[in-house]
């Protein structure tokens, strides 16, 4: 065979694996079931979260320094 042949033979095949590896890596994952531990619990009567409100401020007690 002709170096050139291989070559575009190599091309091709190269290609259609990177098509096929990127369709079979960029599908979204199954879901399992299992939670994740990192997730914040959340309560439904509590809408800022976890933390508790921020103390008022009055606006004209402050300086302009920024």
């Amino acid at each position: 065979m002709d170096g050139e042949a291989l070559f575009w033979i190599f091309i091709v095949v190269f290609s259609l694996l990177m098509l096929a590896g990127f369709f079979l890596v960029d599908r979204p994952r199954r879901s399992r079931g299992i939670r994740s531990t990192h997730a914040v619990q959340r309560d439904p009567k509590e809408p800022r979260g976890r933390h508790l409100p921020a103390d008022r401020v009055d606006p004209t007690q402050t300086d302009s320094r920024l």
